[in-house]
């Protein structure tokens, strides 16, 4: 599914900006669906489509980021995944990966190499963690065709009786050539299964907290 070629790996707000200067903003917005508890939306931000995902999980921060970063279970929640690593770890709040996918024929395979930080506000609580593309001298040969991920951001706000709200924002250029419905099947799905992969690995015991700022 096409879903692989946009990562996984947000709200863009002013307190999440090292990576992007709030490209995607709050307006304009247009909502196309809503699935398993996840409102979809999407944007055009100059000739390029954004896409965000808005929904509920139970569990902790630290638990969720934890999540993310573990390249070792990746395989299990993301969509398509063909092979990942840690490329190196700058800090506890900083690090570089690598992630592959599989395409559907005949669209070749992406994988890209990205640069993730962790974020927070100590007077609301909320987490964020951002990711864009960046070069690294231990990443793989190119599978196929390396993504340029322009920004990605999770959002994530505690919530009453051990809930947070997610906000999951991203745009790329998935390089090649896409077909435009494959394209636009992608951004509506997208979402909708990375919430419902968070989700399930939220419930697995052996999942570990992330440090998360303070």
């Amino acid at each position: 599914m096409l879903s692989s070629l946009l990562p996984s790996l947000f709200l863009i707000m002013g307190m999440f900006i090292p990576f992007v200067q709030i490209l995607a903003g709050k307006q304009d917005w247009e909502k196309v669906k809503s699935e398993s508890g996840v409102e979809v939306f999407e944007k055009k931000i100059n000739g390029k489509l954004a896409f965000r995902g808005i929904g509920e999980i139970t569990g902790k921060p630290g638990k969720l980021v934890g999540i993310i970063e573990n390249n070792v279970r990746w395989k299990h929640w993301i969509e398509n995944f063909r092979s990942g690593k840690l490329l190196e770890k700058k800090s506890d709040f900083h690090k570089v990966f690598y992630q592959s996918f599989h395409s559907p024929f005949p669209v070749s395979d992406r994988d890209l190499v990205y640069e993730s930080k962790i974020v927070g506000d100590n007077r609301t609580g909320i987490i964020g963690v951002e990711m864009r593309s960046t070069s690294h001298p231990n990443a793989p040969r190119s599978v196929g065709v390396r993504v340029n991920l322009i920004y990605s951001v999770y959002k994530i706000e505690p919530k009453a009786s051990n809930k947070m709200k997610v906000t999951f924002e991203t745009m790329s250029d998935p390089g090649g050539a896409i077909p435009g419905f494959m394209a636009n099947w992608a951004t509506r799905s997208y979402p909708v299964t990375l919430f419902e992969g968070l989700r399930a690995e939220m419930k697995r015991p052996d999942q570990k907290e992330a440090p998360l700022p303070r």
